[in-house]
């Protein structure tokens, strides 16, 4: 028997410990082979040889060029934006003339937009004859380059000059709001310094918040306001500019009643009206959403033509105030039915597909909303880079659909790189099949490898199979993870169903599940052989709910969110075990002001053994907090029970506390502060739980478009005997 078995064998133990090492390397042998097939697939290959050329000439060198002087991260965006909108990823043998100029405008207008209003660009060429050429790129609107020239290289060298800011913005005539708020559409003001990359000044940047602040203004019921840029300074030696916005309020505009009249087709007196009282700030904004409420009630019985006309009755003033009177007449014009339902640009989708999709038939009454929601719904399907949406008018009260389509690209590779301070440096591919079968068949896999572990995931997605936003997934994945105390070995796959319910920001899947969880390389079996099993295979069904109510996933600053998982296993799901495992993992957010957020979160989970542990828990489904994203005093797995000789068992139930305040130092630097308090249980019997770990500390936080990059230390105040004084994390990603 092997020295990582339970005491007690199943009846087929035998049988598959001899099967399993064979089906890890066929699962590692298939995910490589995956891997391959996806990067061979997204190469080209020539669709013939000529017999008669064994040895084809060499293919010509394609032309380069190369950005300096706007830092490493600067040249490197920039050649990208210009190798994509100038040459649509081409390479080609040479530039030409048109090239370069453009390239210099494009760059120019860039370099300008972030605040060097007065950069120098210089051209130097290498043309196809030998000879060199050098440029200004102020010089070539006046003096463009001979037409005809044959570029090989070219260099485009860039000094930026001063960068131009704000220092100094004064209000006159301002009362509505604070001067800080107004403050924050010209410069950046949640942050606790004031760096000029947060005040960068230019002429757009500039309208762009006079724009904005008579925007608000006209919001909040001053409908007359102006807002001006006055006393303009600009010191050209320290790019400093100082400003007067000069804004005058007017009075503000309330909403005191509506008079509704609704006129049916051809009607010269109101089939009805009434009297609402809105009590609401007068704006462009209220306008528009309030006549959009009134065609809508309209829309959805068919009068898409539907005109709402606003007009002010009467006007009663007091000081600084004006009570308005409105009457609204609805017209609703024809009522239309859909005449057909066409779709224009599909060359792969199947049509039956699409039908379904968008839900409208020949004979409905012709309601926008619908027509527009069939939009939306034909976008969500991942398959189309754009869906526009037209219609033909066949007669007065007939109107043809028709939906603009233009597909996408059926693979996509991708390259995955992230870093945690266990697995350090993690690295994989990505590789998406979309629109397979014309049936919006979706399969994704992806191959993921560290210092720490090695993984392989498989999903591949049936939109709507089983019923109307209810999409048919099968999974399947391999993993093989070093963990603090033994090493983790899972392989298997299940299928399953998911519905999105995107008016609650909810997910909700099921799924069954049948996996082989082995657990290995103790450094002391015998401690953990009561723990739970240690090779068993697992037949389990999952509920999964996914609740979203966060401004960002990557940057949460505001609402909230909640994660459940429940997960049952039993023998009678086949396999070996019988339990049931819940998590659940709230978090709530909440901006302070001044460039302060604070963020609280929570996890707790709950192992429930239908039975003695030993014979029904598997070892790899215990908890095992610490690292990262749990409480950060401790390295992945540190911070579970531990016996007397410091072996890792793991808890049967935990619950995580933490507390994060957030101060932000520049637009893309934070400080933060946390606290992280641990309760565990060894034991389901001394739950919630029996023992406390608790851990402080602080880092710094680096914005990125990836998420937020983290170097933080957790001290932990009160360390077991096994347990380090404290953990230095760096990773990728919000901690919860």
């Amino acid at each position: 028997m092997p020295a990582h078995h339970r005491s007690t064998p199943h009846p087929s133990a035998g049988k598959r410990d001899s099967w399993r090492p064979q089906c890890a390397r066929a699962v590692a042998t298939g995910l490589q082979i995956l891997l391959v097939t996806g990067l061979l697939l997204g190469a080209s290959f020539p669709s013939s040889v000529s017999a008669a050329e064994p040895n084809p000439p060499p293919k010509p060198k394609p032309a380069k060029f190369r950005v300096s002087g706007y830092g490493w991260l600067g040249n490197r965006v920039l050649k990208r934006m210009l190798r994509t909108v100038e040459l649509g990823g081409a390479k080609p043998q040479y530039f030409t003339s048109t090239f370069v100029e453009d390239s210099a405008l494009i760059l120019t207008a860039r370099i300008k937009g972030d605040g060097y209003l007065k950069p120098a660009v210089t051209v130097r060429l290498r043309l196809s004859d030998g000879s060199a050429l050098q440029v200004r790129a102020e010089d070539l609107l006046e003096n463009p380059l001979p037409r005809g020239i044959r570029v090989t290289r070219a260099h485009f060298i860039i000094q930026k000059g001063e960068l131009y800011y704000f220092s100094d913005i004064q209000f006159a005539g301002l009362n509505s709001i604070p001067p800080k708020q107004a403050l924050s559409y010209f410069v950046e003001t949640q942050t606790l310094f004031r760096v000029r990359h947060g005040r960068i000044y230019t002429p757009e940047r500039l309208q762009h918040g006079v724009a904005s602040l008579t925007d608000l203004l006209d919001q909040l019921g001053h409908r007359d306001a102006t807002v001006h840029a006055t006393d303009l300074q600009q010191d050209d030696k320290t790019g400093a500019v100082s400003v007067r916005i000069e804004v005058n309020e007017g009075p503000k505009f309330m909403v005191r009643s509506v008079r509704e009249e609704f006129f049916p087709e051809g009607a010269s007196q109101p089939e009805w009206q009434r009297t609402v009282h809105p009590n609401k700030p007068y704006s462009k904004l209220w306008l528009q959403d309030f006549t959009l409420s009134l065609k809508t009630n309209e829309f959805h019985r068919g009068f898409p033509d539907t005109a709402v006309d606003i007009q002010t009755v009467k006007g009663t003033s007091s000081t600084n105030e004006v009570e308005l009177d409105l009457s609204a007449r609805i017209k609703s014009g024809p009522q239309v039915r859909v005449a057909q339902v066409r779709f224009a640009g599909e060359r792969k989708t199947s049509a039956w597909l699409l039908k379904r999709r968008v839900r409208i038939q020949r004979g409905d009454l012709l309601d926008p909303i619908r027509v527009e929601d069939g939009r939306y719904r034909l976008a969500r399907l991942g398959i189309f880079d754009t869906v526009d949406l037209d219609y033909h008018n066949v007669s007065e009260h007939e109107r043809e659909v028709i939906y603009r389509l233009k597909e996408g690209k059926t693979l996509n590779i991708s390259l995955l790189i992230g870093w945690g301070s266990y697995e350090l440096l993690r690295g994989g591919v990505e590789a998406d099949l979309n629109n397979l079968w014309g049936l919006a068949h979706h399969a994704e896999f992806t191959v993921i490898q560290s210092f720490k572990a090695s993984s392989g995931n498989f999903i591949y997605t049936v939109p709507e199979l089983v019923g109307k936003d209810i999409d048919l997934f099968l999974n399947a994945s391999g993993l093989r993870r070093e963990e603090v105390s033994f090493t983790r070995i899972e392989y298997g796959g299940g299928a399953g169903l998911h519905k999105n319910f995107q008016s609650a920001a909810t997910d909700v899947s099921a799924r069954y599940n049948y996996q082989i969880l082995n657990a290995q390389d103790f450094t002391e079996f015998e401690a953990v052989a009561s723990e739970g099993l240690t090779n068993p295979a697992v037949g389990a069904v999952i509920f999964e709910v996914k609740h979203d109510r966060r401004d960002n996933p990557l940057y949460p600053r505001n609402g909230y969110k909640i994660f459940t998982t429940v997960e049952t296993s039993s023998e009678y799901l086949g396999g070996d075990a019988n339990y049931e495992r819940i998590e659940i993992s709230p978090s709530w957010h909440h901006p302070l002001g001044g460039g302060r957020y604070i963020s609280l979160g929570l996890s707790h989970g709950v192992d429930i053994s239908f039975g003695e542990p030993a014979n029904n828990l598997p070892f790899n489904k215990r908890f095992f907090p610490g690292g990262n994203n749990s409480i950060r005093g401790y390295q992945e797995g540190e911070a579970s029970p531990r016996n007397a000789s410091g072996q890792i068992l793991g808890a049967e139930t935990y619950t995580l506390a933490t507390v994060e305040l957030e101060q932000a130092l520049t637009p893309k630097w934070s400080i933060v502060i946390f606290s992280d308090s641990l309760g565990f249980a060894h034991r389901i019997a001394d739950y919630p739980f029996d023992t406390g770990l608790f851990s402080v500390g602080g880092g710094l936080r680096l914005r990125t478009l990836i998420g937020p990059v983290r170097l933080e230390y957790g001290y932990n105040l009160n360390p077991r005997p096994h347990d380090p004084s404290g953990t230095l994390q760096f990773s990728l990603g919000f901690p919860f």
